[in-house]
């Protein structure tokens, strides 16, 4: 029998050290994507819809984007919800 193993999804954010644990992105993420985990917070790549808001909020800017961003965002995403407050999500 073959064994396969499954791979956790990567977020479009990440917690870095950098963390003061303020919970403000907590209150901020419109999907309770992000939960404590310790003595750090923990985002949940199934939730995350990769809206950033969490890394707009951040006083200490320990939120920071991933590799995973794009492909949750679209190569301009950000960008384009800077520039077309409208259109975001």
């Amino acid at each position: 029998m073959t064994r396969t193993t499954r791979t956790a999804p990567a977020a479009p954010v990440a917690v870095t050290a950098r963390c003061a644990g303020c919970g403000a992105c907590l209150l901020t993420c419109p999907v309770h994507a992000i939960r404590p985990l310790g003595s750090t917070l923990l985002v949940r790549a199934e939730l995350c819809t990769g809206c950033l808001e969490c890394v707009e909020v951040c006083p200490v800017d320990a939120i920071e984007e991933t590799a995973a961003s794009g492909d949750a965002l679209g190569e301009n995403g950000r960008k384009n919800r800077a520039e077309n407050p409208e259109e975001a999500p």
